[in-house]
């Protein structure tokens, strides 16, 4: 279809190599009239926020309001777009601009590269432990009627990581510290509220000299019942100051009940990796984890059905229950929901941060106010290939790799340039561009 539809196009593309016209061929296949995006996340929002906003205005907060209205003009021509064009013929390209919204999937494809990135550039050469922080259902309200807890939540990991790991006098006296980057997640497959965190843990102490010691040994019957212990008290500390009475003394009833029907703690899960792959283990967690922090509650794949008469969206999910039962028979299987569109979107955007909330921290030796140096050899990545990767990270690069074609390739083989005058952009963009020209 594409090839007859094409054929002048393609034929012009031939004469100027295979390359050339594999990625005219490619480009010409992911044009947005040959993909089927009625059930994308921005098409649903498209199509009913307008409605959705004027029923439920009141209840939602600014940054929500602010990431959902930029990703449905992600890319509109109307909001600025970036002209190119051939320079050996008239052939030319337009590039919509992105929105940088935290909930858009297209633009949280660079940014979750980017925090990758970012993660793996910290990370020391040396195997990592993988912790799974949780809390009891019964406490998951608080956390959105306080959004600050979750502050709270990261700052008791750092504590009781450091704390429960038993220390000698000289680890005391020399102040090692451990490295730990924590990464928030808010929900499950499922997409129900789930505040939790996972920990990625360097099996090292580093001392304020800057000398390196092992540390393998975690203690995990002391750490679930220290994570318990500790964050029941700083949560009730928090409420204390900040919610009402009722809702302290709702609480700290709960607390007493949670303490007695969790006797061994909160679930806090951390296998040892293994030895062998401990290295590429710990760059595929990262980016695991990290993806997490750069993309709506679900993946647009997991979105099977957008029926816009009915007004209603169709989507599945696997159970995590069934990663660890290896009899089919015992698997609960893939689960089908279906929403009606308004319930669909409250889903959605309940998850989205609050501006400037940091989903990602830095503890330990890996915080970024840290003292204590690491040196480049001892780093998983090389700093001088770090420059070269961060190169990678254009918009150019990452159509190459994920589309397999060149969009700033022309037909006729030449490679298109930036017209900044015959593009349009917001004057304060436009402003920043020239001066930097």
């Amino acid at each position: 279809m594409i090839k007859y539809k094409f054929k002048d196009q393609l034929e012009l593309a031939a004469k100027h190599g295979e390359h050339v016209f594999n990625n005219e061929l490619a480009k010409l296949s992911n044009l947005k009239v040959y993909r089927d995006d009625s059930a994308s996340i921005q098409s649903i929002f498209a199509t009913y926020w307008d409605s959705f906003k004027l029923h439920f205005e009141d209840k939602l907060r600014p940054s929500i309001i602010e990431n959902v209205e930029k990703m449905i003009h992600c890319r509109d021509f109307k909001y600025g777009y970036f002209f190119y064009e051939c320079p050996t013929c008239d052939n030319f390209h337009i590039q919509g601009l992105s929105c940088h919204s935290r909930f858009c999937p297209s633009c949280n494809q660079k940014y979750r590269e980017e925090r990758t990135l970012a993660i793996e550039s910290k990370l020391l050469k040396c195997p990592h432990r993988h912790f799974v922080f949780s809390i009891a259902q019964e406490m998951r309200k608080y956390f959105w009627l306080y959004r600050d807890l979750f502050d709270i939540l990261f700052q008791t990991v750092n504590e009781v990581l450091h704390k429960a790991v038993k220390k000698t006098k000289a680890d005391l006296q020399l102040d090692r510290k451990l490295g730990i980057i924590c990464f928030l997640h808010t929900y499950g497959r499922d997409m129900k509220t789930n505040p939790h965190i996972h920990a990625l843990v360097a099996e090292r102490f580093i001392d304020a000299n800057g000398r390196i010691s092992n540390m393998s040994f975690f203690p995990f019957e002391r750490l679930r019942k220290f994570w318990q212990y500790r964050l029941l008290n700083n949560i009730s500390a928090y409420l204390k100051i900040h919610a009402t009475k009722s809702i302290y003394n709702e609480f700290n009833r709960l607390r007493s009940y949670l303490i007695h029907k969790y006797k061994k703690g909160f679930y806090a899960y951390g296998p040892q990796l293994k030895r062998k792959s401990s290295l590429s283990t710990a760059k595929k967690i990262a980016r695991y984890i990290a993806r997490y922090a750069s993309h709506p509650a679900i993946a647009e794949s997991r979105i099977d059905d957008f029926d816009d008469i009915n007004h209603q969206v169709t989507w599945h999910f696997d159970p995590h229950e069934d990663d660890k039962v290896f009899d089919k028979n015992h698997k609960r299987g893939t689960q089908i929901i279906k929403d009606h569109v308004f319930k669909f979107m409250a889903r959605l955007i309940k998850h989205i941060p609050d501006k400037g909330f940091h989903l990602i921290r830095y503890y330990g030796f890996y915080s970024n106010r840290t003292k204590r140096k690491i040196a480049s050899e001892l780093k998983l990545i090389n700093p001088n290939s770090i420059a070269y990767l961060k190169r990678q990270l254009h918009f150019r690069a990452l159509i190459l790799k994920t589309y397999h074609y060149d969009v700033f390739k022309c037909q006729c083989g030449s490679t298109m340039v930036l017209n900044l005058h015959a593009s349009y952009l917001p004057n304060h963009r436009k402003e920043r561009l020239f001066s930097d020209a």
